[in-house]
Formats: C-alpha cells, structure tokens, sequence
C-alpha cells in the first residue's frame, strides 16, 4: 500500500500494481520531491514517464496540479493507476497513455507543453551502462526539452549513478540521496 503524504488526498491509501518493476519512491523522497518544487506544483501541467503505481502523478494532483499526464507500458500498472485514481475521485485530472516511454516523447510534444516531469525508468536502464544507459540519459533530455520555460525534470536513478559526463549535459542540474536512489532536479531557465 501506498499512502499521500500531502494535499487534498493526505492519508489516503492507495495500492501498488502487481508488477515485478515498479518500484515506488518511499514517503520520505516524495516529500522531499514535493517540498523542494513547493508552489510550481499548483496548476502544473505535468507528465509522469514510467508511471508504474502513479504515485507521483496522484500526489502532484493531490497538491493542485490541474493536469497529469501517466505514461507506462504495463497494462497491469495503467489498470491499478485508473483504480487508484477512481478511489480518489480525480479521473478528470489524470490521463493515462499505456505505450513504450521511448515513444511517448513523439506524442506528448503535441500537448501542452508540462510544468513538471517526473522520469523513473527501470534501474537497469542506467545500472548496466552502455547503450541502454546512453538510450536512457538521452530520452530524460529529450523529455526536458518540452517543459515549458522554468519547468523541472525529475529524474530516479540508483544512488550516485549519473557521472559527471552526463550531469554537464544539463547545467545546474542538482542531486539528493533517499536511501539507495539519487534523484536529481533540471530547472528549465
């Protein structure tokens, strides 16, 4: 079970999809994920790639993001997400989109351009290195491309991963620990 921390839907239990790789960010690195983006989460536009439980596209929702858009590719996580949103009563605010994160980018660069992007591929993709790695890096940058100006990319990776290499691709971009995951933010100027 996964509990809000915050907002409209605090406390609210919600359950986590019978899928071997979803792995949801602790209470404790979502509320550090919401207190560092504070007010930019009011009436954000965001996009949640790799939703997996969507728990972080219901918790933007549940502090006042007006849209959030769940990208995933697991039937089993977009049904549990639709419940989970269905339980809480904010359908109108979320929209799933059940295709491959690699070619969603195509897709949602036709919609509005997101305040905020939440981006946690499967730790593989950046634990084994080389081409998936690179694949993965890139699409995060290719996502941040569409926020909208002074929009955040967020981005899960195992703890301390990401070299320096790949940090100068995005200037500014800042690290916090939770346990074994880094996850690091990208301010668009």
């Amino acid at each position: 079970m996964l509990r809000i921390t915050a907002g409209e839907y605090r406390g609210r239990k919600l359950k986590v999809p019978k899928v071997r790789a979803t792995r949801p960010l602790t209470e404790r690195a979502r509320e550090g994920v919401f207190n560092h983006l504070g007010k930019m989460v009011r009436e954000a536009q965001v996009w949640d790639i790799y939703a997996g439980s969507g728990i972080l596209g219901l918790e933007a929702i549940s502090r006042g993001a007006s849209q959030v858009i769940a990208v995933e590719k697991n039937k089993v996580a977009i049904d549990q997400i639709k419940l989970n949103t269905s339980i809480l009563g904010c359908e109108l605010a979320l929209r799933t989109i059940k295709i491959d994160a690699n070619r969603a980018v195509e897709i949602l660069a036709k919609e509005v351009p997101p305040h905020l992007i939440f981006f946690d591929p499967p730790y593989d993709d950046f634990r084994k290195g080389g081409p998936r790695r690179l694949k993965a890096w890139a699409l995060f940058k290719s996502y941040c491309g569409h926020l909208a100006p002074g929009g955040c990319g967020i981005v899960h990776t195992p703890k301390g991963l990401l070299n320096d290499n790949e940090l100068e691709q995005l200037p500014g971009i800042n690290r916090r620990d939770y346990g074994s995951a880094s996850l690091y933010w990208w301010h668009k100027r």
